[in-house]
């Protein structure tokens, strides 16, 4: 049952770094040819929050669930990549509602 639950977690950290090097490279991309400030620097911080929460399961070895500190950093992390996806969403389609 620990290889699953290792086998997940490494899942979980490689699909999300690379959905957030995707949104960066989107960002980016839009940025530069819009001539629109988009602001892709800010995902500097999401990936710290989450990389800190990541980082508080490996130190602490314990299972992937449970610690509130771990929980609230993955947490907010995943609310600013939220919050700058619908951004940048906004920014792209013309602020269109």
């Amino acid at each position: 049952m620990q290889i699953a639950e290792a086998v997940l977690i490494v899942y979980s950290l490689a699909a999300t770094g690379m959905l957030l090097v995707f949104l960066w490279r989107v960002a980016f991309f839009y940025e530069k040819t819009s001539g629109q400030h988009v602001g892709y620097h800010i995902l500097v911080l999401p990936a710290l929050l989450l990389a800190a929460g990541m980082v508080w399961y490996i130190v602490r070895d314990v299972a992937f669930i449970g610690q509130s500190i771990a929980d609230i950093l993955l947490c907010g992390g995943g609310a600013f990549v939220l919050a700058f996806g619908f951004r940048l969403q906004d920014l792209m389609t013309g602020e269109r509602g």
